[in-house]
């Protein structure tokens, strides 16, 4: 009987390098585009605000198109639907420009609920959506209103000195006054 052969001894591990070998230098972070010019942005923002016009002409031309081939009945349910999906549109943005007015008043302004209950939120929605930049003027001219007159700022209060009775203390001292 003859015995089967051994199986064949796994490869030794390669040797470590000799000396200090540096592992290679992680590649470089891209570096981000460098933001527009003021001038090159005030172009693109133009380029955008013609872009626009360009398409709600044509959206004009193409409602002015489809009413033709209308019959009154029609159009009268497509004058409702218009108006209807446009005061819907409306009550969005300014919902939108009310919740971005929080945002941006969020620490600045005491109580943003009240000055948006007198704001008109209509003026701080541009095309549809809301106008940041008006927004962001709206917030730097109330975050610098001085507070109301008998508001007393919060900070440290220095404790009575009769055992923090400090009402008591008040009534005493006017009544020593007399």
């Amino acid at each position: 009987m003859t015995t089967p052969p051994s199986p064949p001894a796994p490869p030794a591990p390669p040797a470590p390098p000799t000396g200090n070998p540096t592992p290679p230098a992680p590649p470089a972070p891209p570096t981000p585009p460098a933001p527009p010019a003021d001038d090159e942005l005030a172009k693109l923002r133009a380029v955008l605000d013609d872009e626009r016009k360009q398409r709600k002409a044509a959206e004009t031309k193409l409602d002015k198109l489809t009413r033709e081939g209308m019959t009154e009945q029609e159009q009268a349910i497509a004058a409702a639907k218009a108006e209807g999906k446009a005061e819907a549109a409306a009550e969005h943005a300014r919902a939108l420009a009310a919740a971005e007015f929080r945002a941006q008043a969020a620490g600045k302004i005491t109580n943003p609920d009240a000055a948006l209950a007198v704001l008109d939120l209509g003026k701080l929605v541009k095309d549809g959506a809301p106008d940041k930049a008006a927004i962001a003027a709206v917030v730097a001219q109330l975050a610098v209103v001085p507070p109301p007159p008998g508001h007393i700022p919060a900070g440290p209060r220095q404790p009575s000195p009769n055992g923090g009775d400090w009402m008591g203390d008040q009534l005493r001292t006017i009544h020593n006054q007399r």
